[in-house]
């Protein structure tokens, strides 16, 4: 297990799950059905206590009518109320009022399923984020239902300004907590305004920036539907190269739709 300073440990959680062909998605990989889990971590810091990034699915996901039929028919999905992170937690004897800190990487359904239930945690996010959701366009597919009335106001949103504060060799970043232990970056690509993490220099929680350590290295390889829905393309090829190095430097890349990142981190 990673050895940490600030951070006590790290735990991953599998909360649902979609279902996709391989063939359809990269190019040179034959007809292969693949799980692809929706990723939650969270993480016990020793000053802050437990901090979430992302919450996963929702098993209400089937019941947002046609906008939920749409996006089961692109991407099936499949999730549990056992499978969400509210009940997981609970399951290992953590309430969600405990969750001091809710790190979204970003708006899509995936991560936000379960932002309802954690009303006592400070959500933080990027502008580029919160102004998608705010305008709230059918192609940002940012499920507003699954979000609650409250979600604005407990909101803190980091401008581009703050998350271009310091740069070390990969990108610029917020020292969020100020101890180095939560380095905040955004990478545009996949979604604008997506966050992602690198704790204490040596697990990079990468969100949808991969679909898995896998595929880092092939985003040349992505078919026509795959880059379709991506927002953008060129940085999503770019964070490809930066993530291909950072792993060469050993830091170990974990994201949410990756397998076995369980027998890696979990604390």
């Amino acid at each position: 297990m990673t050895a940490f300073k600030s951070v006590e440990s790290i735990r991953y959680y599998a909360c649902g799950y979609c279902t996709n062909d391989l063939h359809t998605v990269f190019r040179g990989y034959p007809h292969e059905k693949r799980q692809f889990p929706a990723g939650v971590f969270l993480i016990r810091h020793a000053r802050q206590g437990y901090l979430l990034f992302d919450t996963g699915y929702s098993s209400e996901i089937s019941t947002l009518g046609l906008q939920g039929r749409l996006y089961h028919l692109l991407n099936p999905t499949s999730v549990r109320p056992a499978d969400e992170i509210r009940n997981q937690l609970m399951a290992d004897g953590i309430q969600p009022e405990e969750i001091s800190y809710l790190f979204l990487s970003h708006l899509h359904p995936d991560h936000i399923g379960c932002v309802k239930h954690f009303q006592s945690a400070r959500i933080v996010l990027s502008r580029d984020a919160f102004l998608r959701y705010r305008r709230n366009r059918l192609g940002d597919l940012i499920f507003q239902r699954l979000l609650p009335p409250w979600f604005a106001a407990h909101c803190t949103v980091l401008r581009r300004e703050q998350l271009r504060e310091e740069k070390n060799a990969y990108f610029s970043y917020c020292d969020f907590f100020g101890d180095g232990s939560l380095l905040l970056t955004q990478m545009d690509g996949h979604a604008r305004g997506q966050l992602c993490c690198l704790i204490e220099n040596k697990i990079f929680l990468g969100a949808d920036a991969s679909w898995g350590n896998e595929f880092v290295g092939r985003a040349n390889e992505l078919r026509f539907l795959a880059r379709l829905v991506q927002d953008d393309m060129r940085a999503y090829r770019e964070n490809d190269r930066i993530l291909s190095r950072m792993r060469s430097d050993g830091i170990r890349l974990c994201f949410s739709h990756d397998r076995g990142i369980e027998e890696v981190i979990r604390g």
